[in-house]
């Protein structure tokens, strides 16, 4: 991979296998960097006994963070209009474009990380690694940045990361989709640029919120359950609440302290054998096809794998028009059931 690629970095993640057995993943990164003193190597510990998809998630992005360096505070030139974006793992490639574009709508520098929008299925030609997305040499840069701003619960502790060593501020976004998300999004990006929402997202939001009154009598006491991840979990269930539709039960692969933010009746850290009761609609990933037709309920997939769903890395799923999107789609979803 080194000598036919040529990557500015490489991220070692290891296996349960590989945890369980006690290899010596460090000292093989340690050597392969002293071998290869232009390339930048990180270790990330991911044991698939601990945690789920977020948590080794997050690790990962804290593990880059590492080639930011130890500048110290009082040496720290904050580069003007340049924010921090941490991007938890439930947006699509859309999404990351849509936040590129929202948060540059507003006159501001954004360094992503992970930016996915790579994935959007741009590429031309066969190669193992993806083109574009955020540089190394923006990575290292990101100490200079006036603030952070997390976009999920489990983007904290890179944030507070961020903040430890170069002082940086920081907020976390639980939610980025429906109304009350997405008006926190462009409130934050409004404090930090001085200026105001642009007139193009103000027009979304009023489509949204006729768009919502639209489909309000198919949400109305519908009882839904969610089998995804934390982040995505909290993020969903804020707009269905917003809809009038009650998450009966959240199935989430791992304990998390933020699991208390998800709204939800019933929350169970379990898999898609632990769903049990009597639902309008099962929200999950491409897995939960059994699940859906064992309790006779329709099946709208998001998350992590969708493979049964063309253009899944196309779906705008945060912000005002995102939202917008995702409440037309399981309306017509449960339209067609009930």
């Amino acid at each position: 991979t080194i000598e036919k690629q040529g990557p500015a970095l490489i991220g070692v993640l290891t296996s349960g296998l590989s945890e369980v057995r006690g290899d010596d993943v460090a000292g093989v990164v340690k050597n392969l960097g002293i071998r290869n003193p232009g390339l930048k190597i990180v270790h990330i510990s991911t044991p698939d006994y601990e945690g789920g998809l977020e948590t080794g998630y997050a690790k990962a992005v804290e593990a880059v963070l590492d080639i930011t360096g130890d500048t110290a505070k009082d040496y720290r030139i904050p580069e003007k209009g340049q924010i921090n974006l941490l991007v938890g793992s439930h947006l699509t490639p859309a999404d990351f474009t849509e936040l590129r574009e929202m948060i540059e709508a507003f006159g501001l520098k954004p360094v992503i990380l992970p930016d996915l929008a790579a994935l959007d299925g741009s590429r031309q030609g066969f190669s193992a690694l993806a083109v574009g997305g955020t540089k190394t040499g923006e990575i290292e840069v990101m100490g200079r940045s006036e603030f952070t701003i997390s976009v999920g619960l489990s983007m904290e502790s890179p944030a507070r990361l961020l903040k430890d060593r170069f002082g940086i501020e920081y907020t976390v976004l639980e939610s980025v989709s429906g109304l009350k998300g997405a008006d926190s999004l462009m409130d934050t990006l409004s404090a930090l640029s001085g200026r105001a929402v642009p007139p193009g997202y103000e027009r979304q939001r009023r489509s949204l919120i006729d768009g919502m009154r639209d489909a309000h009598f198919y949400y109305g006491g519908k009882r839904v359950c969610l089998a995804l991840e934390t982040d995505l979990s909290v993020q969903t269930s804020m707009w269905l609440e917003e809809m009038g539709a009650g998450v009966e039960l959240a199935v989430i692969p791992a304990g998390s302290t933020s699991a208390q933010r998800i709204r939800a009746r019933s929350i169970v850290v379990g898999d898609l054998f632990s769903i049990e009761g009597d639902f309008d609609v099962l929200i999950a990933n491409s897995h939960g096809e059994d699940t859906a037709r064992r309790l006779g309920v329709p099946l709208y997939q998001m998350g992590f794998p969708v493979y049964r769903i063309l253009g899944n890395n196309s779906r705008i799923t945060m912000g005002y028009r995102g939202t917008l999107m995702l409440i037309n789609e399981i309306a017509n979803l449960m339209m067609e059931v009930h």
